[in-house]
């Protein structure tokens, strides 16, 4: 078997909304190139989007930017911005705590800097670990059991 990328993804504990999420993602190329192309840290705005996905109907690239808002992977809001000569309203989407894991996910392995991906580390390996800790503590396995495979994967090679 090839090399494996160790991908953790976040999702809804409700199997339904997880369904609902990863179909509705990747069962559309465009839903795919807008969260490639969406900041996972800052305002991106429509505008700009539909100019980035010119090869869709810019009723295609709103259509699915309103079913990713409604899956809670994107917020949406307005802005006015002063353009001049007058003022405009312009729409943005930024990333949910959710979001932001797609979009990470999206991203080419090694597009990231080191403090992104060190911040990602950090966060999901905490959410990891807390959730892994609970799910244990449910089916009745002690913590034991975590630290022995954590002291066993930093050992080795």
């Amino acid at each position: 078997m090839s090399e494996v990328y160790p991908y953790i993804l976040p999702l809804p504990a409700d199997p339904s909304k997880q369904h609902q999420i990863l179909v509705s993602i990747f069962g559309s190329e465009v839903a795919l190139e807008i969260l490639k192309r969406v900041d996972p840290h800052q305002r991106t705005y429509q505008r700009d989007l539909i100019e980035k996905l010119n090869q869709y109907s810019n009723k295609t690239v709103i259509t699915y930017l309103k079913t990713l808002v409604s899956m809670g992977l994107l917020e949406e809001g307005m802005e006015k911005v002063w353009t001049g000569r007058r003022y405009a309203w312009r729409k943005w989407y930024k990333p949910t705590f959710l979001g932001k894991w797609f979009v990470l996910l999206l991203q080419p392995p090694g597009s990231l800097p080191k403090s992104d991906i060190e911040a990602v580390v950090k966060e999901l390996f905490a959410l990891y670990l807390r959730n892994l800790r609970k799910f244990c503590e449910r089916h009745g396995i002690g913590e034991e059991l975590i630290k022995s495979l954590l002291d066993e994967a930093l050992k080795s090679e």
